[in-house]
């Protein structure tokens, strides 16, 4: 973006900018800790273990907290172990799930008493009753931050000489994370985007110097500018009702903070913004998206429902999306806020990194205004493949219109390797002066589209009389198994396929046309019928508006004299031929 991201002014100045990204960027100061791998999350520390009253030497542990689908969260002790009596029992993985969270102010707690947590991965086996330990504990992540209180640990060791049939060693521990670990970028597995409806989890902004900070929330998948400021967070974006009054969708707002805006867009990629300050003043302001998500199929455009409020000044809103395979990197290019409140001092000073696939480098457009090193370095096999921008202008008024915008291909084959989409309640890539705060642009139903029809049908080197894309039956002369060669059609669709099916008893063949999504999207195909009538030597006969006689045919193409009984294929005045019933 044209030095689209100024942070916030004077002492409420911003420290960090905008949203993690779904696509991961290792070169870029760590920057594959995305948002949307809050789902799991790996904690390393010390694990503090108290036996039978006496304290073990603390030992190194990974604990694995996942949030599931139906909102509840499973917590996973790593390879614990004990040692008694000198002897080390390997007990391996104790996994406790089911667990409901409570938060308050931004902090996670988790707790269950005399929980069973079944135990995987251990040495253990046939001699730890029934595979389990029990376990009362209460866990709280606060920025990332995993502390755990085990007030009780039960191992149950099978004893026949016990009277239970067991012997029990109590066990006490406590743990507090010094790092973590977010998965790694994932693979599109489908199609489709993900919608507004599901979880909206807490952003973490990405900035330069690594921030941890959360702000705000946004769509699982997706991210939503936002400034994170010495005041608290400024969030572009919140969630409203959908089109049809019940699933979510997502409402963008330009902001204003001591004069400053702030452009609200919505992305797959990482939201990120930079600036120098010294008290009042600004420079080397500049921002924008890096990244995307991995994909690898070919939409032929995208649509979504919307509502446009620009009531607060004439401005465009901006929809935005690309596919391309391969890098740009740009090196020296800063990326957080750096803060001066000393006019002695002078300005802040940025930390720089390593940015890849930014947005303005993929999409080939003007650079000499931004900041970082130009021009960037493409990989050998970074290619743009296709490409849409779209302004929105008008009001809606309240009410929910639909857009659908077409892809413009680079490449006619080529297998993208990336996606980004970019919702924008401003001119993305626009001067920022020209931001209004105020208007907004809401969004839902997001989709991409896939086509899955015929785009042209030719018979013996004539278009077909009344084809339409949307009609799927057909009648021609002639009989399959002669002429079906002489049919000629394309196909509606940037990465569609067809297969064809011939019934050479019935004249009748099927050209079944496939999605570029039609591997887990059975419905995403059309199929077309095309029925031969059985005639032989003559095609393409249309109707004649002159029906004085020429020359005449049988149905097998032989020339008559005259009329027989029956159907009779008769040349009229103006070449054409026709069917005569006698």
């Amino acid at each position: 973006m044209k030095r689209f991201l100024l942070p916030a002014f004077a002492l409420a100045l911003a420290v960090n900018t905008n949203a993690t990204s779904f696509q991961a960027n290792m070169s870029a100061g760590q920057q594959a800790e995305a948002q949307a791998a809050q789902e799991t999350v790996t904690y390393k520390g010390k694990l503090n273990i108290e036996v039978y009253g006496g304290h073990l030497a603390p030992t190194d542990a990974t604990i694995v907290v996942s949030k599931e689908s139906n909102g509840t969260y499973t917590f996973v002790l790593k390879d614990f172990s004990v040692t008694v009596a000198g002897e080390t029992l390997n007990i391996g993985d104790a996994t406790i799930s089911d667990l409901e969270p409570k938060e308050s102010n931004g902090v996670i707690t988790l707790e269950c008493t005399d929980k069973d947590a079944p135990v995987t991965n251990g040495d253990l086996d046939g001699a730890l009753k029934d595979n389990k330990v029990i376990i009362t504990m209460k866990s709280t992540i606060d920025n990332y931050v995993l502390t755990t209180d085990i007030s009780q640990l039960t191992v149950r060791l099978i004893d026949e000489d016990e009277e239970l049939g067991y012997s029990e060693i109590p066990v006490k521990a406590d743990f507090k994370s010094d790092s973590y670990t977010l998965p790694t970028t994932p693979t599109a597995t489908a199609p489709q985007l993900n919608d507004f409806s599901g979880d909206w989890v807490t952003c973490i902004p990405w900035d330069s110097k690594g921030n941890t900070e959360s702000s705000g929330t946004q769509p699982k998948g997706w991210h939503i500018s936002n400034v994170q400021t010495l005041l608290g967070a400024v969030v572009a974006g919140e969630k409203v009702k959908g089109s049809n009054g019940t699933t979510d969708a997502v409402k963008l707002t330009n902001q204003d903070l001591s004069g400053q805006k702030i452009p609200a867009y919505l992305t797959l990629g990482t939201p990120w913004a930079t600036a120098e300050t010294k008290l009042t003043k600004v420079r080397n302001a500049d921002g924008g998206t890096f990244g995307g998500l991995d994909f690898t199929y070919r939409p032929d455009a995208i649509s979504f429902d919307y509502q446009r409020n620009n009531s607060k000044g004439k401005e465009n809103a901006t929809a935005i999306a690309y596919l391309w395979k391969g890098t740009w990197t740009q090196t020296n290019v800063p990326g957080n806020t750096a803060v001066s409140l000393n006019v002695i001092q002078g300005y802040g000073t940025a930390t720089k990194c390593t940015m890849v696939n930014r947005d303005r480098n993929i999409l080939g457009n003007e650079t000499s205004a931004t900041l970082g090193d130009k021009p960037a370095v493409p990989s050998e096999d970074a290619k743009l493949i296709a490409k849409l921008e779209q302004p929105i202008s008008e009001s809606t008024n309240g009410t929910w219109k639909s857009m659908t915008i077409p892809f413009t291909y680079n490449d006619d084959t080529a297998v993208p390797e990336y996606i980004n989409v970019i919702f924008a309640a401003n001119d993305y890539f626009g001067n920022r002066n020209g931001i209004v705060a105020g208007n907004s642009l809401t969004i839902d139903n997001v989709k991409l589209v896939y086509y899955h029809a015929l785009n042209s049908l030719t018979y013996n080197g004539t278009p077909v009389a009344n084809f339409a894309e949307e009609t799927t039956e057909y009648t021609l002369n002639g009989k399959l198994a002669e002429d079906f060669n002489k049919v000629k059609f394309t196909l509606k669709g940037a990465g569609a396929t067809y297969d064809v099916a011939k019934d050479e008893v019935n004249n009748v063949a099927t050209i079944t046309v496939k999605g570029n999504d039609y591997d887990v999207n059975p419905s995403s195909k059309t199929v077309y019928t095309i029925k031969f009538d059985g005639t032989v030597g003559i095609h393409n006969i249309t109707t004649s508006t002159t029906t004085a006689n020429g020359a005449i045919y049988d149905l097998s193409g032989r020339q008559l004299k005259t009329m027989q009984k029956g159907i009779n294929i008769v040349r009229g005045k103006d070449g054409k031929m026709i069917k005569v019933m006698k």
